[in-house]
């Protein structure tokens, strides 16, 4: 236990002249200096760079994967299946409609998926 106490004094033992450099050496001569300074900050502003390129991938990742499984997400995605059954009814409801002579304008079509899903196994896509 006493050697803990006695620890500050062996890594940094202190003299009569504490606070004075010694013969020879000048303050610019121990100092980091402007050169120490940008290369600080250049690591700095790198590692800050990293750190938002990764929490932007990660953040991607997990939307792929939020969008690939319906997990975590309460909007529907629909497969191709339902599209092309939403349309076929769309398309055979339109129909009689027009041909009753009603002028309401055709319903808009189905905004295509987001991304580039297609060919995907597992995915229903």
């Amino acid at each position: 236990m006493n050697f803990l106490y006695s620890l500050p004094q062996l890594v940094n033992p202190g003299g009569p002249d504490d606070g004075e450099l010694k013969s020879g050496l000048r303050i610019e001569d121990v100092t980091p200096g402007l050169l120490g300074f940008l290369a600080t900050f250049f690591l700095v502003v790198m590692i800050v760079l990293l750190i938002r390129d990764m929490v932007k991938r990660i953040r991607r990742v997990r939307y792929r994967e939020q969008a690939l499984t319906g997990v975590g997400s309460d909007v529907f995605i629909p497969s191709t299946e339902d599209l092309a059954a939403r349309d076929s009814a769309a398309g055979s409801s339109a129909a009689p409609a027009q041909a009753a002579g009603n002028d309401a304008a055709p319903a808009a079509p189905a905004p295509a998926p987001a991304g580039n899903d297609a060919g995907h196994p597992g995915t229903g896509r």
